[in-house]
């Protein structure tokens, strides 16, 4: 999908409206979203990297009941943390969870919410910091991983497979998609999209709110894209 100027923006307002629109009535409900408390929140971003939302559902209240504050997290042992992480097969994050718990309490005790300052912590990467400050602030922040870049290649670029398309345009279609707050919402929708609808071997396209105007669905259906006027954006 080749687009420039105001018809890209009328795409990414497509894109962003009917997205948000399905999201209403089919957005998951995971303990950490909604969740207003820097610390949970900052420590499910890191569990959830490279792992299923619902295995981390099922070991969130086990984990926060075990470690329930930064300064629990601060002063246990990392063989304790390693035997909480164990049902993840995350047992190595466990090190960089009490180095990041230690770090912050030697900075004061407040996790920070400033992307660069959550890249400072050990075992917090580009997403995570993004997820992160976007989730504490509603400010507007470019979210993509794996599994999100998946809606991202199919819709604008018609590719599957990951780097089929440069990263760098990836995060300038996310970018131009984001609103100015609450990004957060759109990716979590966008990640329970990619669950539910646009799975990686058999998406469901005759259920998907983007499917009328999405690239990949075109290429292998040949059906044929409707313009986008005024009327059809809404």
């Amino acid at each position: 999908m080749t687009t420039s100027g105001e018809e890209a923006h009328r795409h990414a307002r497509w894109f962003r409206s009917h997205l948000t629109r399905w999201g209403r009535d089919n957005r998951r409900d995971f303990p950490w979203r909604g969740d207003d408390n820097p610390y949970r929140v900052l420590v499910s971003e890191i569990l959830l990297q490279r792992s299923r939302s619902s295995t981390v559902a099922r070991l969130h209240p086990i984990f926060f009941s075990c470690f329930p504050t930064l300064e629990r997290l601060a002063g246990a042992d990392s063989i304790d943390v390693r035997i909480a992480l164990q049902p993840l097969g995350l047992v190595r994050r466990a090190d960089s969870l009490v180095q990041l718990a230690r770090k912050v309490i030697t900075q004061g005790g407040a996790i920070p919410t400033g992307i660069d300052d959550l890249m400072e912590l050990p075992g917090v990467g580009p997403y995570v910091a993004n997820a992160t400050s976007s989730a504490l602030t509603g400010r507007k922040a470019r979210l993509i991983d794996g599994v999100s870049a998946r809606v991202y290649r199919r819709f604008y670029f018609g590719r599957d497979a990951p780097g089929e398309v440069p990263r760098r345009e990836l995060e300038d279609m996310v970018e131009r998609v984001a609103p100015k707050r609450g990004s957060h919402m759109l990716n979590w929708t966008v990640l329970d999209l990619s669950a539910a609808v646009c799975m990686p071997r058999r998406p469901r396209c005759d259920v998907c709110p983007l499917a009328r105007r999405c690239s990949w669905r075109t290429a292998n259906t040949g059906l044929r894209r409707p313009e986008l006027t005024i009327e059809s954006e809404s």
